[in-house]
């Protein structure tokens, strides 16, 4: 199989002294550019850049387009203004989830949607049903994640308006080049066209060079999503992509609330009558990173399940989602053996770009509350 080069490939390599690569959805990315820990703690306390032209991003048009997203996600899309975004998940018709992603309205019939695992084919097939276009955007530019409190400083520094909500969209004019500008995810998101974006990387670095700014490798990115609750499909659970399966539901994933059971969607009546939810909350682990499935054991009784996992190099140990029940057992916890507790998700602050001083290290772990046994909240 042969891998694609993104837009910013070029200064990748130049960055990347180690030569450390991965495949990210058939495209070659930075593993990391000399320290996954320094790249890490860097976006809690100054900033630092990711290619994320990897994500897997389409468009959805026509005057249908609207009926279609209304049916296809579990939170209806067709409501968006133009330039909002909204979390949501597609479901199977056994209600088990398929995909996770955000949506973005950006015209009256169009809507593009980005996700980290593609689904090109199960969605083009039901966007036929609607006579909706579907227009596969991944490559065809670049994306740039700017993550972390010096975020702001470092877009104002390159003429950039860094005003912009969460879950919002615009595209604008910088200095000649057409560009988007988002708040998704972890930080704001740069899109750019190919031509472009050697100049749009060259531009941030130099703005941020004030701030200490690094690029950063998908290995930190995994670890920032992570200690950020940020779920995601193939890294953290394997989505129902084969024929009729029947999981995972959104209640065993503790992904309820990305569904709107008012809202008429596809599966919506596998979802209702699966199970009880679950809560997703975080695992600190006193010990390795546990595999995906893990039971979480209260002495010897099961309650639960660990999602992803990774290591936190600012909480200096083991992290792992997990999906609860709402009550648990008044007993120790214990993972693969190693001795762990809950925490409410996210694990740390979300490094958000903010104008005020970057935390402490002992605010951040601070900020983080555990759930005691048998507390649903």
């Amino acid at each position: 199989m042969s891998l694609n080069a993104t837009p910013f490939h070029a200064r990748a390599v130049e960055a990347n002294r180690l030569n450390a690569w991965e495949n990210r959805g058939g495209f070659t990315l930075a593993a990391d550019y000399g320290s996954v820990e320094e790249e890490a703690i860097a976006a809690h306390f100054g900033a630092v850049m990711a290619d994320v032209s990897w994500h897997w991003r389409v468009e959805l048009s026509g005057d249908q387009a609207p009926a279609f997203v209304a049916r296809l996600f579990t939170r209806d899309a067709a409501a968006l203004g133009f330039g909002a975004a909204l979390e949501v998940l597609w479901l199977n018709d056994a209600g088990a989830v398929r995909g996770q992603g955000t949506v973005i309205r950006t015209a009256a019939n169009r809507f593009l949607l980005a996700s980290a695992a593609a689904d090109a084919e199960w969605i083009a097939n039901a966007a036929r049903l609607y006579g909706v276009a579907v227009t596969d955007r991944t490559g065809s530019g670049g994306v740039l994640a700017l993550i972390g409190p010096a975020a702001g400083k470092i877009l104002k520094a390159a003429g950039l308006d860094d005003n912009l909500p969460p879950l919002c969209f615009r595209r604008t004019v910088w200095r000649g080049l057409d560009i988007s500008l988002s708040r998704l995810g972890l930080g704001f998101e740069i899109g750019c066209n190919t031509d472009d974006a050697l100049i749009v990387w060259d531009r941030l670095a130099a703005a941020g060079r004030s701030y200490a700014l690094l690029p950063a490798g998908q290995a930190a990115l995994d670890i920032l999503e992570t200690e950020s609750g940020i779920l995601r499909p193939l890294r953290d659970y394997t989505p129902a992509c084969e024929g009729f399966v029947a999981a995972p539901m959104p209640q065993s994933l503790g992904l309820s609330a990305l569904v709107d059971r008012a809202h008429l969607f596809n599966g919506r009546a596998g979802f209702l009558a699966a199970g009880p939810d679950t809560r997703l909350v975080g695992v600190l682990v006193d010990g390795a990173v546990p595999r995906p499935e893990t039971p979480l054991l209260y002495g010897s009784e099961a309650a639960g399940r660990t999602l992803g996992g990774r290591f936190s190099p600012v909480l200096r140990q083991a992290i792992a989602f997990a999906a609860v029940p709402e009550t648990l057992p008044e007993s120790p916890l214990t993972v693969g053996g190693c001795a762990a507790r809950l925490i409410g998700l996210p694990f740390l602050p979300v490094p958000v770009a903010t104008e005020t001083a970057a935390p402490a290290v002992d605010v951040l772990i601070k900020a983080a509350g555990y759930l005691e046994p048998g507390n649903g909240d």
